[in-house]
């Protein structure tokens, strides 16, 4: 079935077809569909004979350091970075809504002359945040909208291509246990597949390489979560000075909040992470009501309606995380899930 932004695909084609140098990259924190989509992106185009550079904000989470792409990218510096952003042709963002997920990148990209494309699966209320946007709520994740693009240009698929879209889609779907995992995401993981890719692996460094500062820091959220709304609601905050006595540096939060969220009759999960700067960074997950993207966007978030973030700046934070309390208690009361949903 053709997609529906084929007619915009056509456009980005034409696009980079004139672009003689390309930079692509993903939000701060890049999490597995974020690398994902960048990885198959800067691929397609290297195959396309294009001058392409792929950058992300911070340092690769050793979660995907099995990927050929940890090898294909650099970690922005303004020193190394500045001017080929200053005179790069095309920047494509991916796996974000709004500008202010580039974190670092985003002074320099609006300083430069670059024209912008985004491609993202993530709800938006407006027409996207770049001058051309490939943007589809119903996609299982954003890698998946690469992929649909890089088939439309007929392009040549190899390993480190399906690999970075399999990456996309496995993370984005809890490896096809949420909601978002239907017949056609496994039949376009099984095609992937046969690209060599060993699955066990792969799930091993996504899933189940925790070191043991993360095992204890799991045991701290258990052990001191907050419990409300009759157990519905589910909610920890860690403090910067507690991750650096653990001696944990940067962590993903979803092995966290996978096991918070398995209590019986939890519907809703929240995690507020402090940062060295005292800013907050905060995960929502839900079972679907209430919409959790609904609630992030109170500060300034977004996401889905099962998982949301933000991150809360360090003057207003501690404001912020009694507003998210306090909505998603009132969300949770009697009568009131169905109509935030």
């Amino acid at each position: 079935m053709p997609s529906p932004l084929a007619p915009r695909f056509v456009e980005l084609q034409a696009l980079l077809g004139g672009a003689r140098s390309v930079v692509v990259a993903g939000h701060e924190r890049a999490d597995g569909d974020a690398v994902g989509a960048v990885g198959s992106l800067r691929r397609h185009l290297e195959l396309e004979g294009k001058q392409v550079m792929a950058l992300l904000c911070e340092p690769l989470s050793p979660r995907y350091a099995f990927m050929e792409f940890a090898r294909r990218h650099e970690v922005w510096s303004p020193e190394r970075h500045g001017d080929l952003l200053a005179a790069a042709d095309v920047f494509v963002m991916c796996d974000l809504n709004s500008l202010a997920r580039l974190g670092p990148l985003r002074e320099p990209l609006e300083a430069g002359r670059a024209r912008t494309v985004c491609f993202d699966h993530h709800p938006c209320d407006d027409g996207g945040p770049a001058d051309l946007n490939l943007l589809d709520s119903t996609a299982t994740a954003t890698g998946r909208i690469v992929w649909d693009y890089i088939r439309h240009a007929k392009g040549r698929i190899d390993h480190e291509i399906a690999e970075c879209v399999f990456v996309s889609i496995a993370s984005d779907t809890g490896w096809f246990r949420y909601q978002n995992t239907d017949a056609e995401v496994i039949r376009l993981a099984a095609e992937l597949s046969e690209f060599r890719l060993d699955l066990p692996a792969i799930h091993r460094s996504i899933y189940q390489s925790n070191g043991l500062p993360l095992v204890r820091l799991l045991g701290h959220v258990v052990r001191s979560m907050n419990v409300e709304c009759d157990g519905r609601f589910a909610w920890a905050l860690i403090h910067h000075e507690f991750l650096a006595d653990l001696g944990v540096d940067r962590f993903e939060s979803d092995p966290i909040l996978d096991v918070m969220r398995s209590g019986d009759g939890v519907s809703v999960v929240a995690l507020f992470t402090q940062n060295a700067d005292r800013s907050v960074s905060l995960s929502l997950r839900s079972r679907g009501r209430p919409d959790v993207n609904r609630l992030a966007r109170l500060v300034g978030g977004g996401g889905h309606a099962f998982a949301a973030g933000a991150t809360l700046e360090a003057s207003r934070a501690e404001q912020q995380v009694h507003e998210i309390v306090s909505a998603v208690r009132q969300a949770l009361r009697p009568g009131r899930a169905r109509e935030t949903a």
